[in-house]
């Protein structure tokens, strides 16, 4: 039974072979045969005249074209076999004929057809893969990468292409992940460890950033690309004290390096030395380093630019407490590292008769007014600032004022300590009673390694009242993810405050208020310039007048647009259940807008 079929496919094979000879003319093959081009392309061209379907024909004309080097001729032949019949064979010749005239589009466009016509075709995905990554449509080329790869799995190089492509698409976490998988395989490039260097970088992964390279330095040792490299993740991961060690030798043997020039800049602006990361700016400018200079720019813009614009936030709880405030403000940036800062804020605050908040004559609402300057200037690791301003309620009037010291030691520690005075704006009470409250705050902020990080904020206030108030927040976290669109962090909270003595003056003044909470903290990345960040948290809490422990929880979710933009607008929004606020509610809601323009 077999050799009948057989004999039935070879007729069949043989016959389509006769027809597609029959339609090209004898007289055209026999000029080909004796190399007399210009002879068959008359022949071939005049049977088409008259057979416009003739898609031999157009082949041989297409064939003849591009041996004579007449590009535009044999796509045009080719374009019209192919407008004949779909074929996956013709759409690659054109294709190919495309790639030769230097046109990557249109030659992508047709090995796409000739997929569609044959999916697996191994020499079509190829062709597919190169031709997308050369026409810079890097999902195409990621998609036929992939399909290679399920055909030769064993093929390291397609793993290596696909990593590239998938980060040039902005795909960082498939690019990280195809490029954990190819440097594990013997004799992998070790440009291809700095790759995934950058990538996990670019996504927020410091710590995985620098064991990419430890793991290059492990296996090629030092050089100076790994140590650039090294440099530019470090300034992107908020440790710019050690990338300047790093590039200072680096840009004094190569200072017109692009890529070091933009990793200074950015390491200069995240050490707030403004006048430094303008000179660097400007530098990368005047060596023509453009595209690079605006988007260090944005950096610069972003975290040492001047900024004016308005804030309303408010405040509503179950104790009938509203508070509701205007703060329009204004903040200068100067080349010599100081900072001009200008501000009005208006707070209208409103309680429910009998809640103990009214003001002492039982109005429900109060008013406080402040305007206000001052300055700061880095000294090294120090920065020293200072407010002054004048303050008024509906009946008194005082001088407020505000003093800042912050000590940076090191890329990972940061110390503050603050001194203010001025009206304890809590209540419509606490205004009426013209209470003044005199702060001290301290605060660090120390980064363990890059995967942990602890704050510490501490205060203590004595009110005009013969009170005072303290308080402490304790909150360690760890970075459990970094990838392209989400960055997750889990920690615990740790809030306590108090006050010597418990008095009816419009405030809550326990003598120990506690609550320990789970904090989950996930940051949303929509795009480079919107980002979403959400924080809640879970635990028990108690006062001094409570038998125990009952459960409270928060939560709060800040939307930013225009991250690194001009304009950045901030919109966020706060709950809280079953947790003692500042006037002594259970539950509370917050929320604000913030408008900035940034210069």
């Amino acid at each position: 039974m077999r050799l009948p079929i057989l004999a039935l496919i070879v007729n069949i094979t043989l016959a389509v072979d006769v027809v597609a000879q029959s339609s090209v003319p004898a007289a055209g093959l026999s000029a080909e045969g004796e190399g007399r081009w210009a002879d068959a392309l008359s022949v071939y061209r005049l049977h088409v005249g008259r057979e416009p379907a003739a898609v031999e024909a157009w082949l041989r004309i297409a064939d003849i074209e591009a041996r004579l080097e007449h590009r535009e001729q044999a796509i045009a032949a080719l374009q019209q076999a192919a407008a004949l019949r779909r074929d996956a064979g013709i759409l690659a010749q054109l294709s190919r004929a495309y790639a030769a005239q230097g046109n990557a589009d249109a030659a992508l466009q047709a090995i796409k057809g000739a997929l569609a016509q044959q999916p697996d075709a191994e020499d079509h995905l190829r062709a597919a893969a190169t031709l997308a990554t050369w026409a810079g449509d890097y999902p195409a080329a990621s998609d036929a990468y992939r399909r290679l790869r399920r055909l030769h799995p064993e093929e390291a190089a397609l793993t290596l292409a696909s990593a590239r492509v998938n980060s040039w698409a902005g795909q960082s976490d498939t690019a990280a992940a195809d490029y954990r998988e190819y440097v594990t395989t013997a004799g992998a490039e070790r440009e291809a460890w700095l790759e995934l260097a950058r990538v996990e970088s670019w996504r927020g992964n410091t710590a995985a950033a620098l064991d990419a390279l430890d793991g290059y330095q492990r296996r090629f040792g030092d050089s100076d690309a790994v140590s650039a490299e090294r440099a530019a993740v470090l300034a992107r991961g908020g440790r710019p004290r050690e990338a300047l060690r790093i590039l200072r030798p680096l840009l004094a043997a190569a200072p017109a390096d692009p890529a070091l020039n933009t990793a200074h800049t950015v390491a200069l602006a995240a050490l707030r030395r403004h006048g430094a990361a303008v000179s660097s700016l400007n530098t990368m400018r005047s060596l023509g380093q453009e595209a690079e200079a605006r988007a260090a720019d944005s950096v610069v813009r972003s975290l040492l630019g001047t900024s004016v614009g308005p804030s309303l936030t408010f405040y509503d709880d179950s104790d009938g407490l509203r508070t509701a405030r205007i703060a329009p403000k204004a903040d200068i940036g100067l080349v010599s590292d100081t900072r001009i800062h200008a501000g009005y804020e208006h707070i209208d605050l409103r309680a429910r008769a009998g809640s103990g908040l009214e003001a002492v004559s039982g109005a429900s609402t109060a008013m406080v007014d402040q305007v206000w300057a001052g300055l700061s200037q880095r000294l090294g690791a120090f920065t020293l600032g200072g407010t002054v301003g004048q303050s008024r309620t509906d009946g008194e009037r005082l001088t407020s004022y505000s003093a800042v010291v912050r000590f940076a030691p090191l890329d990972s520690l940061a110390v503050a300590v603050e001194r203010s005075f001025g009206f304890a704006a809590i209540s419509p009470r606490t205004v009426s009673l013209g209470l003044t409250e005199l702060g001290h705050r301290g605060q660090i902020d120390w980064m363990l390694s890059e995967r942990y990080h602890l704050a510490v904020d501490a205060g203590y206030a004595n009110l005009s009242d013969d009170n005072s108030r303290w308080t402490l927040f304790v909150s360690p976290r760890a970075a459990v993810a970094r990838t392209q669109r989400l960055n997750l962090d889990l920690g615990l909270l740790i809030h306590q405050f108090g006050a010597r003595q418990n008095l009816d003056h419009g405030y809550y003044d326990p003598r120990r208020y506690q609550y320990y909470a789970a904090v989950v903290a996930p940051y949303w990345k929509a795009s480079e310039n919107i980002g979403v960040a959400i924080s809640a948290g879970i635990g028990p809490q108690r006062d001094d007048a409570s038998r125990g422990f009952t459960l409270g929880m928060n939560g709060s979710a800040e939307a930013t647009f225009g991250i690194y933009r001009e304009w950045m607008l901030k919109v966020h929004g706060s709950a809280t259940n079953n947790r003692r606020l500042e006037s002594g509610a259970f539950r509370g809601t917050s929320g604000g807008v913030v408008l900035l323009r940034r210069f």
